[in-house]
């Protein structure tokens, strides 16, 4: 009886907590950021409040780093850029990247800033500007040099893409999406249906890739045309919608393993309780004694989690399309476009194989294994690695909390590049056929400011996370036998 009832506690716990964490996604500040209050526009769009601050606007003034960190929360946020300072309040609501904004509210945002957004938004600034900033101390000579790298691979042209070489990963997942459809037009065993999802689930999963590429404006130089992409490979091929992703993606290049002060997750993808617990702080803030006794187990619930993602991810993007937040153009292109997903799917399976049973089973297996191939890959990067709860700069906040996987022309297709993650997290706009070219002096850049440039094997990487997890596994049954 008291294991039902810790079933039915998990259980609970965990629907109450995903209910509110995919329903913040379309607001303009969710649970997830440090301020977590939702401030009214008060009616303003944004050029009302363009229009507002041109009769406003006072004489620029000068700034310490201690007078921008005071304005740090929603309806009171500055943000300095290029040793400039920026007041953001009245615009907050009204960003194009949604509420990622937030986690610089009060901080120096020029790398970030540099990192995320195309030469138009630079001139923008201009409308939201009061004031020089006055450094007290000199710059860090890291974000000096990070900032000079960053220009040089600008000069040598390596933010621009090869088209040629995305073509042929294009290709690649074509024949890949036929070899899935051919063996199950050619047999109908359960075993070509199995061979066949797995040639689904690594199409589904490299399309991820592709989308990660577009989505991020690694492509084209025109924006409009890598979210069209993004939408295709993303919504149409993958079934999650690009709004969720993106605010969820966002949050989690600027503040990766990041908490708050009380340790809640502001990345989300770290915020995996009552399931996994990523570090004992993170432990520390569970209260029940029926989610310990699931925590003590979590290093082995890993793998069977990692086939259950694409189930979690589908779910959440699903119940953002019908989040009433959403604009209607947005809603129905997010609507429409991740029901043609399960449109040719369903059609897929029940057309080409027979009865009820078999095209079931081939889309559960489909989905399972596209959940463990992308779930797979996304532990490695970052999970096991620092979890913290205090402002880092961009740079450290990116070096500290990822970890590379070791190089070679399988490993480079199969993770999507991500075995440079490194390299993706500082410079996540640079096409992924780049970043072994920079992957050297990236290193050198870490060692010279003694930041652990983390270059592990598949393997080794994998047992840092299980190890990591039964650290504070074991946290876990200690608390547990402590009470």
């Amino acid at each position: 009886m008291a294991l039902v009832t810790d079933f039915i506690d998990f259980v609970s716990t965990t629907w109450n907590k995903y209910a509110v964490y995919t329903s913040s996604y379309a607001g303009n500040y969710g649970p997830t950021l440090k301020h977590a209050k939702k401030v009214p526009s008060q009616g303003k769009t944004a050029g009302q409040t363009l229009r507002q601050r041109s009769v406003q606007d006072k004489a620029a003034g000068s700034y310490t780093l201690a007078d921008v960190a005071s304005h740090d929360r929603p309806g009171d946020c500055w943000i300095v850029v290029k040793e400039k300072v920026y007041d953001v309040s009245h615009f907050a609501d009204d960003h194009p990247g949604g509420t990622v904004i937030s986690t610089y509210f009060g901080r120096d945002g020029t790398d970030v800033f540099a990192t995320f957004h195309p030469p138009a938004a630079w001139k923008q600034l201009n409308d939201y500007y009061i004031g020089d900033l006055i450094r007290e101390e000199p710059l860090d000579e890291l974000l000096k040099d990070y900032r000079d790298m960053r220009a040089q691979f600008v000069r040598e042209g390596l933010f621009k893409s090869s088209k040629a070489w995305f073509l042929l990963q294009t290709l690649i997942n074509v024949a890949l999406f036929a070899a899935s459809i051919a063996t199950i037009s050619l047999n109908k065993s359960y075993w070509a249906i199995t061979l066949s999802a797995c040639f689904m689930g690594l199409f589904v999963q490299q399309c991820g890739w592709l989308a990660h590429d577009f989505l991020h404006q690694q492509v084209f130089e025109n924006r409009t045309a890598n979210s069209f992409f993004g939408y295709l490979f993303g919504n149409c091929v993958l079934g999650f919608s690009v709004s969720w992703w993106r605010t969820k993606h966002n949050i989690h290049h600027t503040a990766p393993n990041e908490c708050d002060e009380a340790y809640t997750p502001l990345d989300e993808d770290i915020d995996t309780l009552p399931i996994i617990a990523w570090s004992k702080e993170i432990l520390a803030t569970v209260q029940s004694k029926r989610i310990l006794r699931v925590l003590q187990y979590q290093h082995y619930m890993l793998l069977p989690l990692l086939f259950m993602a694409r189930y979690s991810w589908t779910f959440g993007s699903m119940l953002f399309t019908f989040n009433p937040d959403l604009s209607p153009t947005k809603g129905a292109i997010e609507k429409s476009t991740v029901a043609f997903h399960y449109i040719w799917f369903s059609w897929a399976a029940f057309h080409l194989l027979p009865g009820y049973a078999k095209p079931i089973a081939w889309m559960v297996a489909s989905e399972l294994v596209a959940g463990f191939l992308l779930g797979f890959v996304f532990t490695l990067s970052h999970n096991g690695k620092e979890v913290y709860n205090e402002s880092k700069d961009f740079v450290r906040a990116q070096v500290v909390t990822t970890r590379n996987t070791k190089r070679g022309w399988f490993n480079d297709w199969f993770t999507g590049g991500l075995d440079t993650q490194i390299e993706h997290h500082l410079f996540p706009t640079m096409p992924r056929h780049n970043y072994p070219k920079i992957a050297p002096q990236v290193e050198a850049l870490c060692k010279k400011h003694g930041l652990e440039y983390d270059n592990v094997s598949v393997a080794g990487a994998s047992i840092a996370v299980v190890q990591a997890l039964k650290e504070i596994a074991d946290a876990a049954t200690v608390r547990l036998h402590a009470d």
